[in-house]
Formats: structure tokens, C-alpha cells, sequence
């Protein structure tokens, strides 16, 4: 009976040295991405995300701009100065948005 304990014990002492088979790998909790609006641009302008990420643009300017995706992933926001609008990144791709009122700014979205 002693021996068969001991074999037990020290089977599962060698299997977690190895790492055992039952733990699972724990991802990264989902993170939030500040967007600044500010000098008639995205910054930063481009942000690697993870599937899960949240995105919070916030504008800086006096003067309204939309946060408007490429594709129509999400509908335009429009923001006036101060405000902020959030997106959750459901799954790996490359986002590109701009703003329709000012369409020299861009940035982008890179999830993986």
C-alpha cells in the first residue's frame, strides 16, 4: 500500500515538473486603447489590439470629428470637443477609419 502511494506521489510530482496537462494557458485580460483627437489627427494613428480590446477615441479639438470605419465595421460617430466613443475589437484584422469631415485623417486598427 506504502509503495503504491509513493509511485503516486511521485508520478504526479514528475508530471508537474513537466507541466500538467490540466492547466490551461491564461490570455491577457482584454485591455483599453485611448485614441486622442488632437491637431486635426488620430494619435496614436496606428494601435495593435488584441481580439477583445476596447478602443476609446477622445476629441481634444474644438471642432467636431467622426471616427468613421472603412468597410462600415462600425457606424460614424460624430464627436464634438470632449467627447469619447468606445469599440470592442471582436476579432483580429486590420481596421482603417477616418474622419468624413476631415478626410486627411487616418489611422488604423491592427488586431492579432
Amino acid at each position: 500500500m506504502f509503495r503504491t502511494l509513493m509511485i503516486t506521489v511521485l508520478s504526479l510530482v514528475v508530471i508537474g515538473e513537466a507541466g500538467a496537462p490540466w492547466e490551461l494557458a491564461t490570455a491577457s485580460p482584454p485591455r483599453l486603447h485611448l485614441i486622442e483627437i488632437q491637431a486635426f489627427r488620430f494619435m496614436p494613428q496606428q494601435t495593435i489590439v488584441a481580439p477583445g480590446d476596447r478602443i476609446r477615441w477622445v476629441n481634444r479639438d474644438i471642432v467636431p470629428h467622426t471616427v468613421t470605419a472603412e468597410g462600415g465595421v462600425w457606424l460614424p460617430r460624430i464627436l464634438s470637443e470632449g467627447e469619447s466613443w468606445e469599440f470592442a475589437v471582436e476579432a483580429g484584422g486590420f481596421y482603417a477609419y477616418f474622419c468624413e469631415f476631415h478626410p486627411h485623417m487616418k489611422g488604423w486598427l491592427e488586431a492579432h
